[in-house]
C-alpha cells in the first residue's frame, strides 16, 4: 500500500467534501472515477474511507438527517421522493427506514405547507382546474394521491 496514493486520495476526498456533505457511496464513486487517472487500488480507497469515517467526515446517519431537514426547509418533497433520492445517493435502505420510522416528518403537514405557499397561484382558477393542478403538483413532489387530496381539501376548504 502506497502512502503517497493514500495521501492523494485523502486530498481529493477533502476537496470533494468541501462543497457539501457526502455519503460514503458518493465518495467511493468519486475516488473510483479518479482512480482511472491516479491508479488507486481498492485497498487505497477503503483505507481512505475508513480514515474519513474516523475523522468524522463521513457519517451516513447524520447525512440523512441533514438532507431531509434541508429538503423540508428549502424545497419540500414527499417521503416517497425523499426515500428515492436518499437511495440514489447510496444510503443503505435500513438507515433510510430507521430515520423515517423515528422521525416526526408528517407527510400531510408538509403537503399542506407546500400548497399554502402556492395558494395565490391557484386562487384564480375554477375549482376543477385548481384541484387538478394542485394535486398533480403535489404528486410531482413525491406525495401520495391520498395525501395530496387531503391536503387540497384542508387548504382550499378553509
Amino acid at each position: 500500500m502506497n502512502q503517497q496514493q493514500i495521501s492523494k486520495a485523502l486530498s481529493l476526498a477533502y476537496f470533494y467534501l468541501k462543497f457539501r456533505p457526502r455519503t460514503e457511496q458518493e465518495i467511493v464513486r468519486y475516488l473510483e472515477k479518479k482512480s482511472i487517472r491516479f491508479h488507486f487500488s481498492e485497498v487505497v480507497i477503503k483505507t481512505t474511507i475508513e480514515t474519513l469515517k474516523e475523522q468524522g467526515f463521513i457519517n451516513d446517519k447524520k447525512f440523512v438527517e441533514l438532507y431531509v431537514e434541508n429538503r423540508i426547509l428549502l424545497k419540500p418533497k414527499g417521503i416517497f421522493l425523499l426515500r428515492y433520492e436518499l437511495a440514489k445517493l447510496g444510503i443503505a435502505k435500513d438507515l433510510i427506514e430507521e430515520y423515517f420510522s423515528t422521525s416526526q416528518t408528517e407527510d400531510l403537514t408538509l403537503a399542506e405547507d407546500v400548497l399554502r405557499r402556492r395558494i395565490n397561484t391557484y386562487a384564480a382558477l375554477d375549482s376543477k382546474t385548481r384541484f387538478k393542478k394542485a394535486v398533480s403538483f403535489l404528486l410531482r413532489r413525491g406525495f401520495s394521491y391520498d395525501i395530496a387530496k387531503k391536503a387540497y381539501q384542508t387548504v382550499f376548504t378553509v
